[in-house]
């Protein structure tokens, strides 16, 4: 049985050998409504905070850090709470918000922002990166109070280590866990969204309650990906990764692609970013290209790692060839098409 509870400040149980069922186990386990100590929506998005940061996990220490998950995790209510309105538990007769929600209202009054209005509200990426960091680091205080000793609990404290007296940068996956969250990616994604609209549905009233999926979908999707293609313009002659073609940067529309598609992925690193002209932007859409591409874009990060950037040093700390080949092999197994050239 677990040791662990949400106001446990470590958690350093010996992590035992685990199968792919044995993950599977305890992810059932974790979000089953019966098995959680929570009465919000925590859980799901620090799982799926996990998840969209899988591929930001040190493979040779297996940290993850607190920042990377607080970001997407802010991300995440940023979009839920002010884009949608969307309650985040049910409703008492305190008619309580939650901290993330109390910690969002605070921020939108503090700065004169439309907490209230949901048509005028902007995504979160429009936030200046001043602004950015100080609403994730008071979300990032309510993650690590509520959130990350709980669903170590919930799962048995075997999908990582945390300290936090001791160790205040990160957690440290159990590599079993890592090996099962990246093969069964989408099967844990979709499972979370299942258990996480169950619960939604019950906090919120039918019209907030319509098409969830895609709201907790399009919670972390950037709309704006502009400093990424000036990166890569600056960096090269800005052609069309897949066809050569020279592109028209003067439009600005040019599309930037993920190698990688973003509904694999759920997130933005510019080692997966490449310039594409509309054309076979279009025509690859939602599929893995072929690995005749894989050598290409390895030698182009190669040398793109070398700009001196912040986006750049920040985007490739954890970056290794084996990761593309990684999420490449994993998105194949979670059933994405593959096999797309030009």
């Amino acid at each position: 049985m677990s040791q662990t509870r949400f106001n446990s400040t470590e958690n350093l149980v010996p992590f035992r050998p685990l199968s792919a069922d044995d993950v599977i186990a305890l992810v059932n386990r974790a979000l089953s409504a019966g098995n959680s100590m929570h009465t919000t929506t925590y859980k799901f998005a620090f799982f799926k905070s996990l998840l969209d940061n899988v591929f930001n996990v040190n493979l040779d220490t297996m940290r993850l850090s607190y920042d990377s998950l607080a970001a997407r995790f802010t991300e995440i209510y940023w979009n839920l709470v002010l884009k949608y309105h969307i309650r985040q538990q049910i409703p008492t007769s305190q008619h309580e918000m939650t901290s993330v929600e109390k910690e969002l209202s605070d921020f939108c009054a503090k700065y004169g922002f439309p907490f209230a209005d949901k048509e005028s509200i902007f995504p979160f990426e429009s936030l200046k990166s001043d602004l950015q960091l100080e609403i994730i680091k008071k979300i990032r205080i309510v993650m690590m109070r509520y959130v990350v000793a709980a669903f170590c609990g919930d799962t048995d404290d075997q999908f990582y280590h945390f300290d936090k007296k001791n160790d205040k940068d990160a957690i440290t996956l159990n590599r079993a866990v890592y090996t099962a969250l990246v093969k069964y990616k989408s099967i844990f994604e979709k499972q979370n969204y299942y258990e996480w609209i169950k619960y939604l549905e019950k906090a919120n009233l039918e019209e907030d309650a319509y098409a969830l999926a895609g709201k907790l979908d399009s919670s972390t999707e950037r709309e704006n990906l502009n400093t990424y293609r000036e990166i890569l313009e600056d960096f090269d002659r800005p052609r069309c990764f897949y066809c050569g073609h020279l592109l028209e940067t003067e439009n600005r529309n040019e599309p930037v692609d993920h190698f990688i598609p973003w509904s694999f992925v759920k997130d933005d690193k510019l080692w997966n970013f490449v310039l594409s002209c509309p054309h076979c932007n279009s025509r690859k859409s939602n599929i893995l290209p072929d690995k005749q591409y894989f050598q290409t874009i390895k030698e182009r990060n190669i040398k793109l790692v070398n700009v001196d950037h912040p986006i750049v040093q920040r985007d490739f700390k954890n970056y290794s060839y084996f990761r593309l080949e990684e999420m490449w092999q994993s998105a194949v197994f979670n059933g994405f098409e593959c096999g797309w050239k030009r």
